[in-house]
């Protein structure tokens, strides 16, 4: 059975990570929790309802404390252009 981790509080959160194509926000999340950097992938559900549209771009949060880490890492890899 699958651990059930709950969402901390967005507010607590900073985004780091979007796309429209919830895969390689995943495949950061992926990244990052193996780095031991906890991350959260929100609204990847409202992305799949209204198809791949920029409407509603998946989003890669990580809590505050760890973002500059975080952004430095995905953007060594070339996630991100920050």
């Amino acid at each position: 059975m699958a651990e059930h981790k709950e969402m901390p509080d967005p507010a607590e959160l900073e985004e780091i990570f979007t796309s429209i194509d919830p895969t390689p926000v995943r495949m950061a999340r992926d990244y990052l929790n193996e780095a031991g950097i906890e991350s959260f992938v929100f609204d990847a559900g409202s992305s799949r309802m209204f198809g791949t549209t920029a409407a509603v771009p998946t989003r890669l949060m990580v809590h505050r404390d760890a973002a500059k880490d975080a952004r430095n890492r995905l953007n060594d890899l070339g996630f991100t252009d920050k």
